[in-house]
């Protein structure tokens, strides 16, 4: 046998022994065509341009040897995968060796797809002949190593549910990028180098352009704003926001108001949000709740009752009692089923409530009562920080009498009343819907010191009536004077003096049936504040005088030393100056004997009118600066401003208009922050003198209407706000310290 080729030979060379049969010769295989797996972007696509820039940065850093990664992260529906698609088929010119795509089904009905699953199809779509894939996923995942090495690849590794999932799928390129979308914190791939991004829901103006762009401009042309309220009530979830426009696309005779009615009802909200085509909203939160294990899933149950905007570990505490809520908490964050939006605080995307609502869980009922029962507390040890000596009607405060402070200021006592605002009014409306009426009129009751320095005047109207009827429906008649005084003082603050009338009034017969005496003194203290703004000198003095009675009666000298006060304020506008100071100089004693330095501080303001209007403005001037270092640490504006006001009067009486016009248009700053009648006011005073105001309209404020005070006087004959003691913070009660 001769085992040699005469002549030329080209190609493919056989070389046989003895052969039977036919012989068919294949040509070189043709080249591979390169992966291009990435599905469609969606129609629609919105905005998105900070993630977006921010996957171009991943996608550009050095990521030391290994290719870039990129894990999104965020709930079901809000739009991971379309902003991963989207970025890769933007970006397709950037690797030219293709893109690899896999769906990992983390989240879905049945089986997620296993590594070698994904490495298999991988493998094929990079040329590899199906026989030849490994069955060994270590053999696989070498190989796809070995395939990628030097190559410029997109990998999407879409709806991961583990980093043990994702791991083999990384290239070994550092030409290579790859994107991982997922509802859970991938930690694991922290020593992959990944990068964490947050996927939010759509701003509400993206979430408008969706829907305006998905049913067409010229159809809700005429609904922008019902447009609008549709985005809300689909909690700019890019999902929700898509069933809802393929709701009113695929219907051209319905409006979108229609759409918004529906969607209106909590109840069948997620059950409406449900297309053809499209996994149902509610869908897209079922799996991720049945995976949590189950101390994780009862907190799911219980703080999807919270009615609260965002809660604290406290709160969770509370409202499941739970020991330590801790860890079910970041199980939730890490689910993307609740988020942090900042440190130990948290809160649900309004959709993801819904369905945390619609879980049975026995202890449900209990939520409100127990958060409304621990903010009640709560605030209860705040105020008596913010306002140490005060007469309270609610028998908690009795808890906390010998109790160290929860806080080292008043200050910082304030501040965080202010910081759970929102949550307590929802509390508040929540648990007197639900005829919990006993706590809904303390809570009520607690938010006077808040109330007191910043003001807030349509949520003070809003959760006044609430607690109104709560104490109504308890019968508890001091109840109900108490909180009709607090009702009335925002009428005062507002320069509404007949309603405060009406409401002082309904006190004052309240506590006298009830035998009320402290109730009796506010009361009166009050009517003689809305004589004082309705310019009736004789009947505030007489007012003031009965409230100063029981004061003396009861033994409260921070009480009698305000209603020296009201009286000597009352005589400083009737230009009874000598008979003014004589009240004023008692009151300004009287509180540096009981040490309340913020009371002193603003009857100092009242006794520097009076000597600049005597001649002294020296004199004036120093009881200001004193009135200011006090006042200015109080952590109300209004005081602040109250006491620019005052330099504003001692500068006019100084015939200084420049230094009075300044201090005006800086106490105009402070009264805005919190509205009312003080504004136009101060606006008046400062356009008398041809100030110029910054180009910025009086607040608004629906709640704000009926009388706004007296008109400004000339600005030669300078008067503080009127009365002086409804802007000032002074409270009327008895025993009560100023902050």
């Amino acid at each position: 046998m001769q085992n040699h080729i005469d002549g030329g030979a080209a190609g493919v060379v056989l070389q046989a022994g003895t052969i039977t049969g036919d012989v068919w010769v294949a040509g070189p295989r043709s080249p591979h065509p390169v992966p291009r797996q990435l599905p469609p972007a969606p129609s629609h696509f919105t905005s998105r341009a900070d993630e977006l820039a921010a996957l171009d940065e991943v996608a550009g850093q050095d990521a030391g040897g290994q290719p870039p990664l990129a894990v999104l992260i965020g709930p079901g529906g809000v739009g991971k995968t379309a902003l991963a698609v989207t970025w890769g088929g933007r970006n397709a010119g950037r690797y030219p060796d293709g893109q690899l795509y896999a769906d990992l089904r983390g989240f879905s009905p049945g089986t997620a797809v296993l590594p070698d699953e994904a490495l298999g199809a991988f493998l094929r779509a990079l040329g590899v002949a199906p026989e030849r894939v490994p069955p060994d996923l270590a053999e696989q995942a070498a190989l796809f190593r070995t395939m990628t090495a030097g190559r410029r690849l997109l990998v999407v590794l879409d709806n991961a549910f583990s980093a043990a999932q994702v791991r083999p799928l990384i290239p070994a390129s550092a030409g290579c990028a790859v994107v991982v979308t997922s509802r859970l914190r991938l930690d694991g791939l922290v020593s992959e180098g990944a990068r964490f991004l947050d996927v939010a829901p759509l701003s509400q103006p993206h979430a408008v352009e969706l829907v305006v762009n998905a049913v067409g401009r010229t159809r809700v042309a005429g609904e922008l704003d019902e447009v609008a309220e549709l985005a809300v009530l689909c909690g700019r979830l890019p999902i929700a926001l898509r069933v809802a426009a393929a709701r009113l696309a695929s219907r051209p005779r319905w409006q979108v108001a229609r759409v918004v009615a529906e969607l209106g009802d909590e109840r069948s909200r997620l059950k409406r949000l449900s297309a053809e085509g499209e996994a149902p909203v509610a869908a897209m939160f079922d799996w991720s709740y049945r995976a949590l294990p189950e101390p994780a899933a009862k907190l799911y149950r219980l703080m999807g009752e919270f009615p609260g905007a965002s809660f604290g570990p406290d709160v969770a505490v509370a409202a499941t009692e739970l020991d330590d809520p801790a860890e079910g908490l970041q199980v939730l964050v890490d689910a993307s089923l609740l988020e942090e939006v900042d440190e130990l605080r948290y809160r649900f995307h309004d959709l993801v409530r819904l369905h945390a609502r619609a879980q049975r869980d026995d202890d449900r009922a209990e939520v409100v009562p127990r958060v409304a029962t621990w903010y009640l507390h709560a605030m209860t040890r705040a105020n008596m920080v913010v306002i140490p000596i005060r007469w309270r009607v609610s028998p908690v405060c009795e808890q906390y009498r010998n109790i160290p402070p929860a806080f080292g200021s008043g200050r910082a006592a304030l501040e965080w009343l202010d910081e759970q605002r929102p949550n307590v009014l929802a509390v508040l409306e929540e648990a007197a819907a639900r005829r919990h009426d006993e706590v809904a009129w303390q809570l009520c009751e607690a938010l006077w010191e808040l109330f007191l320095h910043r003001k807030y005047f349509p949520q003070w109207l809003r959760s006044h009536e609430i607690g109104i009827v709560a104490a109504q429906r308890c019968r508890d008649a001091v109840a109900e004077s108490r909180l009709r005084c607090q009702l009335g003082r925002a009428h005062l603050d507002l320069g509404r003096f007949e309603a405060a009338e009406q409401e002082c009034g309904r006190a004052l017969e309240l506590a006298r049936a009830a035998g009320s005496r402290h109730n009796e003194s506010v009361a009166l203290d009050q009517l003689g504040t809305a004589a004082q703004g309705r310019g009736d000198v004789e009947a505030a003095i007489a007012f003031y005088t009965g409230s100063l009675q029981i004061e003396a009666e009861l033994g409260i000298d921070r009480g009698v030393a305000q209603r020296h006060r009201r009286i000597g304020e009352v005589l400083a506008k009737a230009d009874r100056d000598a008979e003014a100071a004589s009240h004023l100089e008692r009151a300004r004693r009287m509180f540096a004997d009981i040490g309340d330095e913020k009371d002193e501080a603003k009857v100092q303001v009242g006794l520097a009118r009076l000597d600049a209007r005597g001649g002294d403005v020296p004199s004036a001037t120093r009881r200001l600066e004193s009135a200011w270092a006090v006042l200015s640490q109080s952590g109300s504006s209004v005081y602040q401003a109250d006491v620019l006001v005052g330099f504003a009067d001692v500068a006019e009486y100084d015939d200084d208009p420049a230094a009075a016009r300044g201090h005006l248009v800086e106490a105009l700053k402070l009264y805005e922050q919190v509205g009312g009648p003080q504004v136009a006011r101060i606006r008046a005073r400062l356009e008398a003198y041809g100030a110029e105001l910054a180009e910025r309209p009086p607040p608004e404020n629906p709640d704000m209407g009926g009388d706004r005070g007296q008109a400004a006087p000339d600005h030669r004959e300078p008067a503080g706000p009127l009365p002086d003691n409804v802007s000032d913070g002074g409270d009327g009660e008895p025993g009560q310290v100023g902050e």
